[in-house]
């Protein structure tokens, strides 16, 4: 199938701009969990909403995403793919839980808290294990047993995430839906863009509704 002009001049680019350790030209890939419509609105008004308080920030760079495998650089996206149109039609959906907000201090990254569940950490050792075993992409220590299942919202300057913090600490949110989507993100040099989404292909036993506190974005912001 050939891509249209547009999708190929963004992939022409991103090989252009994107660092490159050596003379090969790389791409950063991701793997990553694409929320329901309800949390994935959510999290884009919050971040709108940080961005008219604090400025531009990092959280704007990429589409509201749980990630499953960490940024790794390849030459050739072709495998990667190929790779990911397997998972979309391998992976049986099961429920995932966004309950509130948390923060990585030493970061100053804001979060949706994501629930860590035997099937979303199974998925993730899946993805990890086989990228290894497949295409020799090792884990970063991050990726160990710590994980922390998350959302990202926002990367805030060393002097606003303490009023951040404060403000969303003790907000009451919670988001559950069934996992119905996955996308393969690429870093551009200055972002990440959704190279390719898939809903999965295996049917889902049961949908449940998502479901939203009484906290409005003005109410905590």
């Amino acid at each position: 199938m050939r891509f249209p002009d547009a999708v190929q001049s963004l992939v022409s680019r991103a090989y252009r701009y994107v660092c490159r350790p050596g003379p090969v030209r790389t791409l950063e890939l991701a793997y990553v969990i694409l929320p329901s419509d309800e949390a994935h609105n959510y999290m884009s008004k919050l971040e709108i909403e940080i961005l008219k308080l604090y400025g531009p920030h990092e959280g704007l760079k990429a589409t509201p995403h749980i990630t499953l495998k960490l940024g790794f650089r390849v030459p050739d996206i072709q495998p990667f793919e190929k790779y990911f149109d397997q998972l979309v039609a391998d992976i049986e959906p099961f429920e995932i839980c966004i309950k509130n907000i948390g923060f990585f201090d030493e970061m100053g990254i804001v979060f949706m808290d994501v629930v860590h569940t035997a099937e979303l950490e199974n998925l993730r050792q899946r993805i990890l294990r086989e990228l290894s075993d497949r295409y020799g992409i090792k884990p970063y220590p991050l990726e160990g047993d710590q994980y922390h299942f998350h959302a990202t919202l926002a990367y805030l300057q060393k002097e606003d995430f303490p009023k951040v913090r404060h403000e969303l600490e003790n907000v009451n949110i919670e988001f559950k839906f069934m996992l119905d989507a996955i996308g393969l993100i690429c870093h551009t040099g200055d972002e990440w863009v959704t190279y390719k989404r898939a809903r999965l292909m295996q049917p889902a036993a049961s949908l449940r509704a998502c479901t939203e506190s009484v906290h409005s974005l003005e109410s905590f912001l």
